[in-house]
C-alpha cells in the first residue's frame, strides 16, 4: 500500500505539501515573533532602545545631536541571540576623542556584544557637532507656580543664594540663553515665610530648556509672605420700591456687618466700604434674604461671598382718609388746616436763587457728569518690574476715557489730579494678560464709566545679563 502511494507522483507532492503546512504552523506559533530561521539556521532578533554613550574631552569640549538610544538587529544563534537580548551589558557608543571642532556624521558602534553575532544598528551615524566649550555667568530669577502661595497672600521679593550661577556650553548654545530660573513647585499653601531649594535651568526664548551644565545645579530661596486684604463696614441700600404701597421699608440690617476683601494694598487703599443693593419691589412683608457680595474691582475675593440680610417692613398710616371717611358719614364738611399768613410788609432776602432764579440747593443736589478723556493706565505691583517690559495691547495707546457722575456740587470740586485708573500685575507672570482696570482716589458718592472695563497688556521678561567670565 505504502509502495503504491510512494510510487504516485501526486501523493508524494500532497504529503509534502502536509508537512510543510505543518512545519509552517508549528514554527510561526513559536511565540516569538521577531523569530526568522533562514536555510542556514541564523537566528533575527531586535534589541530597541540601547543607550548611547559618547567619548570625548568633557573638560574643553561640548557635543550635542547624540541620540539617546538606538535599535539593534542581532543576528546568529538563536542561543547566542537570547542571549544577547537577555543581558544589560549591550552598549552603543560614538568614540569622538580625536574628531575635530564643527559638525560632522559619526558612526555609530556596539560593544558588549559576542564575536559569533551580527549586529546592524538603527540609525547607524548621527550628526553631531563638537564645539570649545565657554563659561558664563547668569543672575537667577526665581519662579513661583500659583500653588505655592495660598489665597489671600501675596509673595514678596525672593532671595536667591548664590544669586548667579556659572553656565557652561558652546557659545552657539550660551547665545541661546534667554532665562535662568529657579522654579519653585513643591511647596503648597503657604501663608508665611519660607526657606526652600530649587533646581535652576536654562530656556531660550520660546521656554525651550537648554543643555547646558549649570553650577551649582540647586539654589537656596527664601520667599517672603504677606497676608493681602482689607476689612471694610457694609452698607444696603434700598433698590425700588414694594408693588404694594401700603408698606415701606424700615429698615436693612445684617448679622455681618463687615467683610474682607482679598486684594493688593494699592487697591484696598481707596476701599472705604462695599454698598449692595437689596431689591424690594416684591417685598410684601418683613423678609431675610440671602445676597452676593459684590468683588471690588481689582480685588481677588471677599470674605464672606454672601450675607443674609433682615428686612423690616411697616404699613403706612392713612389718617386723613380715615378721617375724611368718617366726616362723610356724618354729613359734615372737614375743617381746612389752619394756615398762617406770612408778613409781607417786608419781603425776605432770596439769596438762595441761581443768577436764573432756581433755588441754589436744588441745582447744587442735582445729578450731573463730566467726561475726563485720554486719562493713561498706572500699572502697579508688578514684581522685580526692573526686570520686565510691559506694552498695552488694548487700549495701543495705554489711554482710556472716564465718565464720573455726582451731583453738581460734587462735580465742580472734581480735578484730573484727584484720582487715578490703574492696572495692577501683581503675581502675573511673562505673556499676555487682561487684568481689570480700578479706578483710585474718587470718593465713594461718585458713581464712573470707563470707554473699557479692561485692559490687555503683554509681559516681556527682559534678556538675562550675562558676564564673560572664562571660567574653565
Amino acid at each position: 500500500m505504502m509502495d503504491r502511494i510512494l510510487s504516485n507522483k501526486w501523493s508524494v507532492r500532497i504529503v509534502s505539501l502536509i508537512f510543510a503546512a505543518v512545519l509552517f504552523t508549528y514554527i510561526t506559533s513559536s511565540g516569538d515573533k521577531a523569530v526568522n530561521m533562514g536555510e542556514s539556521g541564523t537566528y533575527v532578533d531586535v534589541i530597541n532602545n540601547v543607550p548611547v554613550e559618547v567619548y570625548y574631552d568633557k573638560d574643553k569640549m561640548t557635543v550635542s545631536g547624540v541620540p539617546d538610544t538606538v535599535d539593534v538587529t542581532v543576528t546568529g544563534s538563536k542561543g547566542l541571540v537570547q542571549l544577547a537580548k537577555s543581558q544589560s551589558n549591550l552598549v552603543a557608543y560614538i568614540d569622538l576623542k580625536k574628531a575635530k571642532v564643527g559638525t560632522q556624521n559619526a558612526k555609530i558602534q556596539i560593544k558588549g556584544l559576542s564575536d559569533r553575532l551580527k549586529a546592524t544598528i538603527n540609525p547607524a551615524t548621527a550628526k553631531v557637532t563638537i564645539a570649545e566649550k565657554v563659561t558664563k555667568k547668569y543672575t537667577v530669577d526665581v519662579e513661583l507656580n500659583k500653588s505655592v502661595i495660598a489665597d489671600g497672600y501675596q509673595a514678596g521679593t525672593a532671595k536667591v543664594k548664590p544669586k548667579k550661577v556659572s553656565i557652561t556650553g558652546s557659545q552657539e548654545v550660551l547665545d541661546q540663553i534667554a532665562y535662568v530660573k529657579a522654579t519653585i513647585s513643591d511647596e503648597k499653601d503657604q501663608k508665611s515665610d519660607f526657606d526652600t531649594t530649587a533646581t535652576v535651568s536654562a530656556f531660550d526664548a520660546n521656554l525651550n530648556k537648554l543643555d547646558v551644565e549649570i553650577d551649582p545645579g540647586q539654589v537656596d530661596v527664601s520667599v517672603p509672605v504677606s497676608k493681602i486684604g482689607k476689612t471694610v463696614p457694609l452698607r444696603f441700600q434700598q433698590s425700588g420700591n414694594p408693588a404694594d404701597k401700603t408698606v415701606t421699608i424700615s429698615s436693612l440690617t445684617s448679622d455681618d456687618t463687615k467683610v474682607t476683601v482679598i486684594a493688593p494694598e494699592s487697591v484696598t487703599d481707596s476701599i472705604e466700604q462695599i454698598t449692595i443693593p437689596i431689591d424690594v419691589t416684591q417685598i410684601t412683608g418683613d423678609k431675610t434674604v440671602e445676597v452676593k457680595v459684590p468683588v471690588p474691582t481689582g480685588a481677588t475675593s471677599v470674605n464672606p461671598t454672601s450675607v443674609k440680610v433682615n428686612i423690616k417692613t411697616t404699613k403706612k398710616q392713612n389718617d386723613q382718609s380715615s378721617n375724611n371717611d368718617a366726616n362723610k358719614s356724618s354729613g359734615q364738611t372737614p375743617e381746612a388746616p389752619a394756615t398762617t399768613t406770612p408778613d409781607t410788609s417786608t419781603p425776605p432776602a432770596n439769596n438762595d436763587k441761581d443768577e436764573n432764579g432756581d433755588d441754589k440747593s436744588d441745582t447744587e443736589d442735582k445729578q450731573v457728569s463730566t467726561e475726563f478723556r485720554d486719562v493713561p493706565i498706572t500699572i502697579t505691583g508688578l514684581n522685580n518690574s526692573e526686570s520686565f517690559n510691559t506694552t498695552f495691547i488694548d487700549p495701543v495707546s495705554g489711554k482710556v476715557n472716564i465718565t464720573i457722575n455726582g451731583t453738581q456740587k460734587e462735580i465742580d470740586t472734581v480735578e484730573r489730579s484727584d484720582f487715578n485708573i490703574v492696572a495692577n500685575l501683581t503675581n502675573l507672570q511673562e505673556g499676555i494678560h487682561t487684568v481689570p482696570l480700578a479706578v483710585h482716589g474718587l470718593a465713594a458718592n461718585f458713581t464712573f464709566t470707563l470707554t473699557q472695563s479692561k485692559a490687555e497688556i503683554q509681559i516681556v521678561k527682559k534678556v538675562a545679563d550675562a558676564s564673560n567670565q572664562d571660567l574653565s
